[in-house]
């Protein structure tokens, strides 16, 4: 009698391989998860030209779909040509933006550096007194103190220095000129996308549909287009939030008499991007500063950045972001814990997208599941609602 195999037993024993080979690859994965983040690190650097041109590419498209169709619309051209030009202009729109903004904010920036690093040694004196009062004030032992500060050696620690920063000065200027290159060349790549965007889209499709079902191909379009709209929602909603929380951290400490208040409000509106975590690293450097200044200073600054960042997380960002990202309080931290010890900041920053990426697409999976399943999932909350009124009757039943 020969044995056959039917349909139900080869999707159970194509569901066991699957199930094992996701096992093993996992345990491989956490077995060698070092050199998998090295090796994540080096096609990303590698890559990286072509990462940010997809990044100008993303936040150019609507501005060039705009240009294509109001501007140009009415023009007589040939498609292709239409869309080459609406292209060029808008990443000369994006290039003009940057140069206006920062012509407007570095001049003062440089200033309020020059003036710091003119004053610094002042400060440090200043400092330095107010340490040594100190120390004297609560008879606490000065002798080592005051060695560091007069110390003999200084001068040779000085050329140390200075010998040890010329090497420092020229890996600098190296990875300025690679930097700017990277810049260059993601120009380009971000140019060359948007121009064949419907090409480059079409590959994508075509690929997807030839390697899996269409069902999971379906599924895995709506995805790739919830997930644009999850990182245009999350990098323009955050860029506003910051921008605001700049502005208002600009005014407030022009209110309070802060020193440098446009470099202290720059480095808290820059650092806002970073979701959680930002506004706290945003306020180091300006608590160190002032502290140096003036260390009750340093205090009433922190004070501020922490009200600005509670009016941030409980009344500005949710305004702005609302419920766009569909992840919950702890996923946020989770993402931004991970994201951040993977890739640093950058991780900080793209990894509350990409996490609320994959939560939308395993919630939609699960989903998909139980209602294939015909679970009701309404009858099953009652009844875990019922359980929990139930285990608190009898613990108050208990206590009494």
């Amino acid at each position: 009698m020969k044995f056959r195999l039917t349909e139900d037993m080869r999707k159970k024993i194509w569901l066991y391989v699957i199930v094992i080979a996701i096992g093993i690859s996992i345990y491989f994965a956490f077995d060698k998860i070092d050199f998998i983040i090295r090796a994540l690190r080096r096609i990303c650097s590698l890559t990286t030209p072509f990462i940010l041109g997809f990044a100008i590419a993303f936040l150019l498209n609507k501005p060039m779909e705009l240009m294509e169709t109001k501007l140009l619309g009415k023009l007589r051209m040939k498609p292709q040509h239409r869309r080459s030009i609406a292209a060029v202009l808008a990443v000369l729109l994006g290039i003009i933006v940057v140069c206006a903004f920062l012509a407007l904010l570095l001049p003062q920036l440089f200033d309020s550096i020059f003036s710091l690093v003119k004053a610094f040694p002042g400060y440090v004196e200043d400092f330095q007194k107010f340490a040594l009062d100190f120390v004297e004030k609560y008879a606490i032992d000065t002798q080592q103190v005051t060695n560091y500060i007069t110390d003999t050696d200084f001068f040779e620690k000085l050329t140390g220095f200075v010998t040890d920063a010329l090497p420092q000065m020229a890996k600098a200027t190296y990875a300025f000129g690679s930097t700017l290159l990277n810049i260059l060349l993601s120009i380009m790549a971000g140019l060359y996308m948007l121009i064949d965007k419907e090409r480059l889209s079409g590959y994508a499709k075509k690929i997807n549909y030839a390697l899996f079902p269409k069902e999971v191909s379906e599924y895995l379009h709506r995805m790739v287009l919830a997930s644009g709209d999850i990182f245009n929602n999350f990098i323009v909603g955050k860029a506003i939030d910051s921008l605001i929380i700049g502005i208002l951290c600009y005014i407030g400490s022009l209110i309070f008499q802060f020193p440098y208040a446009l470099l202290l409000s720059v480095i808290v509106g820059v650092t806002n991007m970073i979701p959680v975590f930002g506004p706290f690293i945003g306020a180091v450097p300006g608590i160190v500063i002032l502290f140096i200044i003036h260390p009750i200073t340093a205090l009433y600054f922190a004070l501020f950045v922490f009200a600005l960042q509670q009016f941030d997380g409980n009344i500005l960002g949710p305004l702005i972001l609302g419920d766009k990202l569909g992840l919950p309080s702890i996923g946020i931290l989770f993402s931004v814990c991970v994201g951040g010890g993977l890739f640093g900041i950058i991780g900080m920053f793209i990894g509350v997208p990409c996490f609320a990426v994959i939560y939308m697409a395993v919630k939609e999976f699960v989903n998909y599941r139980l209602k294939k399943k015909a679970v009701d999932l309404e009858g099953i909350s009652r009844e875990m609602k019922k359980e929990a009124l139930e285990i608190e009757e009898r613990m108050e039943h208990l206590e009494e």
